[in-house]
């Protein structure tokens, strides 16, 4: 297989398994979804064998979360290796935006190799891209990386807050802001999932 061939069979292949990852959740109607549940259905998915969550208490106007890929033997020295992810998230942020920020990593542990940072360097770089104007000419992999970052916020929306919850929702007297409290999601985010534009967003989210 040539290497373009291989790219193109690799990303249909993530925007696949993101499509299953919704899919899995489509017909939960109670919410909150538990970012446990959408931890292993990652781990189900063939992509790690174990994440872990590990809260600090970083200042979210610097960084909210970050993950880190390594893998082990289990038993040591010589037994069967292991792929893992720990995922470390800000403990200073309110606790609906622990749960996007969590899920929001979920999905950059489906990402092509080219969407993670891999250096020191790559990571400040990265850093400076979300922390600075999205919009600029400096093109390169750290504005790629943060392109991702941001996507990756509304792809997992439609895991926490799934279509069968969102026509409950749509059906309830409940206001947004309730539905928000239900979901467990910042109201922004609540919002954007409650309008008529969220379904033609969803589906646009799958395609890429």
């Amino acid at each position: 297989m040539k290497s373009g061939q291989h790219a193109r069979t690799f990303l249909l292949g993530r925007r696949m398994s993101l499509a299953k990852l919704i899919q899995q959740f489509s017909g939960v109607a109670e919410l909150p979804v538990e970012i446990p549940e959408i931890r292993d259905a990652v781990v189900n998915l063939g992509f790690q064998d174990d994440i872990i969550f590990h809260p600090e208490p970083i200042d979210p106007a610097k960084l909210r979360g970050i993950f880190y890929q390594y893998t082990l033997r289990d038993p040591p020295p010589y037994g069967d290796q292991r792929l893992c992810t720990l995922i470390v998230y800000s403990g200073v942020l309110s606790v609906d935006w622990q749960r996007v920020v969590c899920g929001k990593e979920l999905v950059h542990v489906m990402d092509a190799r080219v969407a993670h940072t891999r250096t020191a360097d790559e990571t400040n770089n990265l850093l400076i891209k979300l922390l600075g104007p999205f919009s600029t000419e400096d093109f390169g992999l750290a504005d790629f990386v943060a392109a991702k970052d941001k996507l990756a916020l509304y792809q997992i929306l439609p895991v926490l807050f799934p279509e069968a919850a969102r026509k409950a929702a749509a059906s309830s007297e409940k206001t947004v802001e309730e539905i928000a409290t239900w979901a467990c999601l910042p109201l922004p985010l609540t919002r954007l999932v409650m309008t008529d534009d969220w379904p033609a967003i969803e589906k646009e989210i799958c395609a890429i």
